[in-house]
């Protein structure tokens, strides 16, 4: 059950506080080190996930203007994402309570991270997605052999499967919304900051559904009840400009996510028109005397390449917001240049396609010639036989990538020309009606010339 049958709100552990001023941490740096504040699991399962280090960023500090501004590098964790530590914790309990399969609603991250754990105990893992999703992040899911699922365009359709998927089924129920251990995995970024570093003046993190912002909150809040800390930190919540939700209301005062129509950001990872865990995430922000703040995909892009280029870390655009809202808030006099930051930098810009695209205008690229004519071979194959993706790129030679078969793919599904179907754990294609006649309409053009 992952919601109040009276209220219908989220449910989230809590410990007593006699429980945790005795607890005692022990053993190597690592997220299971935290063990004694999380709920209990039989076996803890693990791919060396946590002990992320915390990077001094002295020429990006110096550039903004900031005096002491520190990283938590996130994207060192087993599949490069902050969303490792959800899916040990909460594969160990599926796996730990007798599930044979789980199934997660995910922007990419998550799905990469439960597809590894998964595969690590050989639970069947099914993943719900948007259509629009990083190509790095499905090629993770596809190798680590979780069973994909398109449904619809936003998250929010993906979780209403999700969550249908999971009665009808009886599968464990993964998705970070409706599952609160995945809350209760990321606050030990906030335990991890408390014994690298003193707590600092700012911590900033970005927003999707709000659930990463309350999890590091209710670790300080945790570490403040054990006399661990005195208080933590302020926090910022950065949003992408085409969808902040949160931060729209923060700045007008509400304790509910505004309403918006239409999620714009190339952000994947937060691109929530409908955040569950807003409400938690403003009360967050209050709480610790933080604020709000929503940056341009430009904004993100640029920031995406400064990390880079001075500190070595290869950030994905939703990472990025924690670094592009600093300059708006030393302008503004929000923040002070000798304060202390700690921006959260939650995956790596490996596992997308965003910043690969800008920076691929210094290269010369495929003419639509060339890109008609893959789009027409794999038309063609479709039409004739029954296939699937990763069968396409083998008959092709594997002359691209994978990730490039999987968005021609994409946009041929977008357009109405071919439709997939799922059969036992593989997703087959079909080329439409529409198809054949784009095929038929080639063909008249190629005996013209």
């Amino acid at each position: 059950m992952s919601r109040c049958p009276r209220c219908g709100g989220i449910l989230e552990f809590a410990f007593d506080p006699e429980h945790l001023k005795e607890a005692r941490f022990k053993g190597d740096f690592t997220f299971w080190r935290y063990r004694p504040v999380l709920p209990h699991v039989p076996k803890p399962i693990s791919l060396g996930e946590g002990g992320t280090p915390l990077h001094e960023a002295r020429r990006l500090g110096g550039a903004l203007g900031l005096e002491r501004l520190l990283l938590k590098d996130e994207t060192r964790n087993p599949t490069s994402s902050f969303k490792d530590r959800s899916a040990a914790l909460v594969i160990s309990d599926a796996a730990g309570s007798g599930f044979d399969a789980v199934v997660c609603a995910t922007n990419g991250n998550l799905g990469a991270s439960l597809a590894a754990y998964a595969a690590r105990v050989d639970v069947a893992c099914h993943l719900i997605v948007p259509t629009a999703l990083d190509i790095g992040k499905l090629a993770q899911m596809i190798a680590y052999d979780a069973d994909v699922e398109e449904a619809g365009g936003s998250i929010e359709d993906a979780i209403d499967r999700a969550s249908r998927l999971a009665e009808e089924t009886g599968w464990y129920q993964a998705t970070t919304e409706l599952n609160p251990l995945a809350v209760e995995a990321l606050k030990t970024i906030a335990y991890e900051l408390a014994e690298q570093a003193p707590v600092p003046d700012w911590m900033v993190v970005a927003m999707g559904s709000g659930a990463t912002i309350h999890a590091v909150w209710k670790g300080f809040r945790e570490l403040e009840e054990m006399g661990a800390i005195e208080q933590g930190p302020r926090l910022v919540g950065v949003q992408a400009a085409g969808c902040s939700p949160i931060a729209e209301a923060f700045i007008l005062g509400g304790d509910r996510p505004t309403e918006i129509e239409k999620a714009e950001t190339e952000a994947t990872a937060i691109r929530v028109r409908a955040p569950l865990y807003g409400s938690a995430a403003l009360e967050a922000l209050r709480d610790s005397g933080g604020l709000a703040i929503s940056v341009t995909d430009e904004e993100l892009l640029d920031a995406e390449r400064e990390i880079a280029r001075s500190e070595g870390i290869f950030a994905e655009p939703a990472s990025a917001a924690t670094v592009a809202c600093l300059r708006h808030l030393l302008e503004s006099g929000e923040m002070g240049r000798g304060d202390s930051v700690v921006s959260l930098i939650t995956s790596s810009g490996l596992k997308t396609d965003d910043i690969l695209r800008n920076l691929s205008g210094r290269r010369r690229s495929p003419g639509i010639g060339s890109r008609l004519a893959t789009k027409e071979r794999i038309l063609r194959t479709i039409d004739r036989r029954r296939t699937y993706g990763y069968d396409l790129w083998k008959s092709m030679g594997k002359k691209m990538t994978l990730g490039a078969v999987y968005q021609h793919l994409s946009d041929l599904e977008n357009r109405g020309l071919i439709a997939s179907y799922t059969e036992g754990k593989r997703r087959y294609l079909r080329i439409t009606e529409r198809g054949r006649r784009v095929l038929e309409a080639l063909k008249e053009l190629r005996s013209l010339l």
